[in-house]
Formats: structure tokens, C-alpha cells, sequence
């Protein structure tokens, strides 16, 4: 890869709630309603969580948070990944829903540049607070439209992390 070379490692979305109901998420309930709609290869139901496995995703719901990711970082299982959401949400429209977040996570080629280089903070004096072989990161917040944005910026060694946080908060739970 080049210098700035980028690739998607990771994708999910979380749905925050006041009360899940996660003994309702059994695999015959997910089949029926269409959520799922791949074979189910690991299967954990309990009354305070239920974790469901395919071989594209995992979906995890407790009585605050539904959250499913990716496995397979495909063009394919990130277009479906806001579908099963969307089935799954309208098919329990009773659950007060609090807050949506869409999670991406990339791997971005430093080519030996780092983030003090490119944001140009005075390398002598952060040597100083910390020591010769520190490395930095950097976390940004901003807003685009409803949504508060997080964009994390982890240390690299040869390539960077980037996390990326887009969340939205509504006391309506139908804006969710």
C-alpha cells in the first residue's frame, strides 16, 4: 500500500434502549420476523442477554443495548448491516428507544509518517513531558446535523487506527 492507503476493519451499529427484551431474541423469533435471515451458527439465550452469531454477523442484545457488527468486512454485510437494524427496531416499535450509534473502524497506511508530523505539535517539548519514544493519538468531537461525531485517532506503528463514532440521541423513540 501507498502512503494514505485506507481499508474499513470494522463496522457496527448500537441501539440504546431503556428496556430490551433480550429473552425475546430467540433464533425461531429471528427467523420468523425476517431479522436474520442467514443460518445461525452460535446461539446464547439467557434471561439478561442473548448473543447470536452468523457467519457475517454478531448480535448482541442486553436490556440496554442491541448491537450487531460485521465479521466480514464485505460491501455486501455493510449495506445489510442498517437493514437488520431497521427490521429488528420495527418489529419491536413498543421499546423505547433512546439513542443510535454507527461504528467504523479503518486501518490507514502511515507510509513512516506519524500524527505529530502531520499535525505538527512541537516535538521538543512533548519529548520532554513524556519521553523520546512517545507516540501520540487524537480524539476530535464535532457535530453533523443530529449526530454527535467522535473520530479517534489511535498511535501507529506502521498503520493507523481510526475509529469513527456517529451517535444520535432523541427522547422520541421514533427519530431513532
Amino acid at each position: 500500500m501507498k502512503t494514505g492507503d485506507y481499508s474499513l476493519s470494522g463496522a457496527n451499529i448500537v441501539i440504546l434502549a431503556k428496556n430490551h427484551n433480550p429473552s425475546i431474541v430467540a433464533k425461531e423469533w429471528l427467523g420468523q420476523k425476517e431479522i436474520i435471515k442467514e443460518d445461525i451458527v452460535n446461539f446464547t439465550h439467557t434471561p439478561l442477554f442473548s448473543l447470536v452469531e452468523t457467519t457475517n454477523f454478531n448480535l448482541i442484545v442486553d436490556p440496554n443495548r442491541l448491537q450487531i457488527s460485521v465479521k466480514k468486512v464485505i460491501p455486501e454485510n455493510i449495506e445489510n448491516l442498517p437493514k437488520i437494524i431497521e427490521t429488528y427496531i420495527t418489529k419491536l416499535p413498543e421499546t423505547p428507544y433512546a439513542a443510535i450509534g454507527f461504528n467504523y473502524s479503518y486501518r490507514i497506511t502511515m507510509g513512516g509518517r506519524s500524527l505529530k508530523d502531520i499535525f505538527s505539535f512541537d516535538d521538543k517539548i512533548l519529548r520532554k513531558i513524556f519521553s523520546n519514544d512517545y507516540r501520540l493519538g487524537v480524539t476530535v468531537h464535532f457535530t453533523v446535523r443530529d449526530f454527535v461525531v467522535q473520530v479517534n485517532l489511535q498511535p501507529p506503528n506502521e498503520e493507523l487506527k481510526a475509529n469513527l463514532n456517529f451517535h444520535f440521541g432523541s427522547e422520541n423513540s421514533e427519530e431513532i
